[in-house]
């Protein structure tokens, strides 16, 4: 894992591949020659038609500041001691779809996995055995903007981080269990490296850290507060395009 990781990092700060700075117009070819009508003024807010004359273009086309991402990723989790010594820290897998307007991004994170309690805790007077099979399941939402370098684009977010706990094998226990949720705000970074694959379209590698201000109170009051994350994953992320015509002189 730390060759991989040291791999990671020295590709994302020497691969000489600009990150989203492409705001370049691409036009094709191929001259398109319409005959466009010449208009003659007749009265104060009448036309009629004099005239054709030969109109010659090519289409183009630009960026359009609509997109999308997808990221698929693994999460590394690390809790509080309390929390730890309940569900330990554990790894994730991170599914994120981001709606990108220009530089601003509109994120949702999903975060599932399945771990078994490392102690036993008691919720509604039923007690949570460690044969559990327990989701802590983490839904984010967040915004964010990018800052776009030659070589990387680093995207600072804040948002929410609601953390919910399902219990999957509940008939093989012969018990149902209501776990209280939690909520609380999260910040981070991710630092990515851009690859262009077409036109306003990229394959990314990413890294991301990330800290959730949390109260694990809130389900158990021997639980902690917080946790801390890492990610890496990669992305596909593409930006719609404007079609226009281009007039050649």
């Amino acid at each position: 894992m730390k060759n991989i990781i040291c791999g990671l990092f020295f590709l994302l700060i020497t691969v000489n591949v600009c990150g989203q700075i492409d705001n370049e117009v691409f036009c094709y070819p191929d001259t398109v020659s319409i005959e466009a009508p010449v208009l003659r003024h007749v009265q104060k807010s009448t036309f009629e038609i004099a005239s054709f004359t030969p109109y010659k273009f090519i289409w183009c086309e630009k960026r359009s500041k609509i997109g999308a991402r997808l990221e698929i990723g693994v999460s590394s989790f690390h809790y509080n001691k309390s929390t730890r010594d309940w569900i330990g820290n554990h790894v994730a897998p991170n599914f994120n779809f981001i709606f990108v307007y220009d530089k601003f991004n509109f994120g949702f994170r999903f975060k599932p996995f399945t771990v078994s309690p490392e102690k036993e805790l008691l919720f509604d007077n039923k007690t949570l055995r460690q044969e559990a099979n327990l989701n802590p399941i983490k839904l984010d939402f967040y915004l964010g903007y990018s800052f776009d370098f030659k070589h990387l684009s680093i995207e600072p977010y804040l948002g929410l981080s609601r953390n919910n706990f399902v219990v999957i094998n509940q008939n093989e226990l012969n018990e149902t269990f209501s776990i209280p949720s939690a909520t609380g705000f999260i910040n981070g970074i991710t630092v990515n490296k851009y690859f262009k694959t077409k036109n306003y379209k990229y394959i990314s590698i990413f890294s991301n850290v990330g800290y959730s201000i949390i109260d694990y109170k809130k389900v158990h009051s021997t639980l902690g507060a917080n946790y801390f994350e890492w990610t890496l994953g990669v992305a596909l992320k593409g930006f719609f395009t404007k079609n226009f015509r281009q007039k050649i002189e």
